[in-house]
């Protein structure tokens, strides 16, 4: 428009010159160059486009929501435990005899050393008694008066101390109850020392074999295959003494005493085969313990009479726990009558079954989020963009629609740093962590606002469009594996909805049962696969530290340097300032990218 005007102008004052006759040569000469710089004004106002590249970069990861635990329970069960962790107890239950349940389909394992999930951990934490345990604080927990509040208490430990040495570590000792094994023969500091080992020894290929790194002397080293199980800092000091030498003092390392990875096992036992966790050969220390196991349909505890505390278990003679993924099916169960308790079931039946007193949701710390394969989407502007165009919104409101709340952070509500703040809510005040690094070094120069979902859009396909310019192949398959579920599908049919008609990429789904769904992500066949981490304990390493280079839970195989040390820094401090700053530090290195 402005050049249009500088020639219409131009015309005009050739006209005058030639009308008049009396214009000097001075005049004509100021005059034609008025137009010339008035049009060479405009470029000066373009906008310059910032370039990207498509080495390195971020977002392994794409956060969907904050859980919500939702669950039913029926009249006359009363005082079940809860803890935010995911875990219900039944073992100070009361009301009925036998209780049964249903919490997820068939486990892939119920061996400590080897279980990943909640639903493992919840037949383990009833089997199985830690140093420290979850006991009752006798208080209500939220709003249905039949769920108890937790916390920890000392557990198998009847005492213990702990001292920092001369060179920083810090000693802590436990003395040991006297306590049997089902079988009659007590539990010893070896069972633990044994246990202990196992976990971190890389033979045993445990999901959770990193837990300890950083944290109890040389289990970095031995779960790197540098060191050997028994350089590991545990030892027996005698029958009754189980001795962990830390690297320095750790935040939540009595949260980990009570943890499911870590209870005690019988060396003589475990060493029999991988079928020692059957009926008919487990041997454990807990209150419960599995009497029988039908594959597929059901596993039955019944109260362990070898159990220290047995006299004080008030819980049923037997919990049952059926296997099912159906959400459907499992919900006609509850309805007949034949489920006490259930987690599961459609979200369209929420708001009905809030209003008919049988679902309660209780908070949750846990985030559902999406991995993004480094291997199978190369380039960190694509998965940037498919991250950015999930409405996490709709997800919330129209698919799960269990009160969750749309993810702005890796680490999940709930989770607090050493002055008890909430970690996500801190580090994603005014715009969430994972938009951060693109706001200022995309947003701002193209005048977006990604707290908007259309702005989220543009970036999406700014994004998709350079990494194509460099030859990205956007006509590629990219496969998004869930595990079997009415709810997972109808978030992957979501997602897949948002990522095709704004990006225009092809997804195609593909559904696994929950027995071999992990196991099959460590082959990172996958572009896009779900997860719910529910947090192990109250931290941001329990979520930041799946990231780091060569975590077995890293299954996009992303790797960054600077944010491995970040992570390992903090593994070796205290609770405190200087701590908490590396891990606000490090979580935006998840979600940045590379700029040319």
């Amino acid at each position: 428009m402005k050049k249009t005007i500088a020639i219409l102008l131009s015309l005009l004052m050739a006209l005058s010159i030639l009308s008049a006759c009396a214009k000097t040569e001075t005049a004509v000469a100021e005059a034609t160059e008025a137009p010339a710089a008035e049009a060479t004004a405009a470029p000066t106002e373009e906008v310059v486009q910032p370039m990207t590249s498509g080495e390195g970069g971020g977002f392994p990861v794409s956060p969907v929501y904050f859980y919500t635990n939702m669950y039913c329970l029926h009249d006359g069960v009363e005082n079940v435990w809860y803890t935010p962790f995911g875990y219900y107890f039944f073992t100070g239950a009361t009301g009925k005899a036998d209780v049964t349940a249903c919490i997820a389909s068939e486990p892939e394992t119920i061996d400590p050393g080897q279980i990943s999930s909640v639903d493992g951990s919840t037949y383990t934490q009833h089997q199985f008694e830690n140093l420290m345990k979850y006991a009752t604080t006798g208080t209500q927990y939220q709003d249905d008066p039949s769920v108890l509040n937790t916390e920890i208490v000392n557990g198998m430990a009847e005492s213990y101390t702990s001292m920092t040495n001369d060179d920083g570590t810090v000693t802590y000792t436990f003395t040991l109850r006297d306590a049997n094994w089902s079988d009659g023969q007590p539990v010893t500091a070896n069972d633990f020392v044994y246990a202990w080992r196992r976990l971190v020894d890389p033979a045993t290929a445990s999901d959770y074999g990193y837990i300890l790194d950083g944290i109890v002397v040389n289990a970095t080293e031995v779960n790197g295959g540098e060191m050997t199980s028994d350089q590991l800092g545990v030892v027996a000091v005698d029958d009754k003494t189980f001795q962990v030498n830390l690297v320095a003092e750790c935040p939540y390392f009595l949260e980990l005493c009570a943890f499911a990875s870590l209870m005690p096992l019988r060396e003589d036992v475990v060493s029999t085969g991988a079928d020692w966790t059957d009926p008919a050969t487990i041997v454990v220390n807990g209150p419960y313990i599995i009497s029988e196991w039908v594959h597929d349909s059901y596993i039955k505890l019944v109260k362990n009479p070898e159990y220290y505390d047995a006299a004080n278990v008030t819980g049923p003679d037997s919990i049952t726990y059926y296997l099912s993924d159906s959400e459907t099916a499992i919900l006609s169960a509850y309805q007949a009558g034949e489920y006490d308790f259930i987690e599961n079931f459609p979200a369209d039946m929420i708001e009905s079954l809030k209003a008919s007193g049988d679902c309660f949701i209780n908070d949750y710390v846990g985030t559902y989020f999406l991995y993004l394969s480094t291997k199978n989407i190369p380039d960190w502007r694509v998965r940037a963009a498919i991250a950015l165009v999930i409405d996490r919104e709709n997800i919330v409101e129209n698919v799960t629609q269990g009160g969750q709340a749309p993810a702005t952070n890796l680490v999940a509500a709930g989770i607090t740093d050493s002055e008890g703040n909430n970690f996500a809510g801190s580090s994603s005040e005014t715009l969430p962590v994972m938009w951060q690094w693109l706001q200022a070094n995309l947003g701002d120069a193209l005048g977006l606002d990604l707290n908007s979902y259309d702005d989220r859009c543009e970036l999406a396909e700014y994004l998709v469009q350079q990494a194509a310019d460099d030859g990205y192949d956007t006509a590629a398959t990219i496969y998004y594996y869930f595990n079997t579920s009415a709810t997972h599908q109808a978030i992957a049919e979501a997602v897949q909805s948002d990522v095709e008609s704004v990006l225009g990429l092809k997804l195609e789904l593909s559904n696994q049962d929950w027995n071999v769904y992990t196991s099959g992500l460590a082959e990172d066949t996958f572009g896009l696969a779900r997860l719910g981490w529910i947090a192990d304990y109250n931290d941001a390493v329990t979520y930041l530290e799946m990231f780091v280079n060569g975590n077995p839970y890293n299954y996009g195989e992303w790797v960054n340097d600077d944010y491995t040390a970040l992570i390992e820094q903090a593994k070796t401090l205290p609770g405190g300032a200087e701590r908490d700053a590396l891990l606000y530090e490090a979580e935006p290195i998840l979600f940045s990218g590379t700029m040319k």
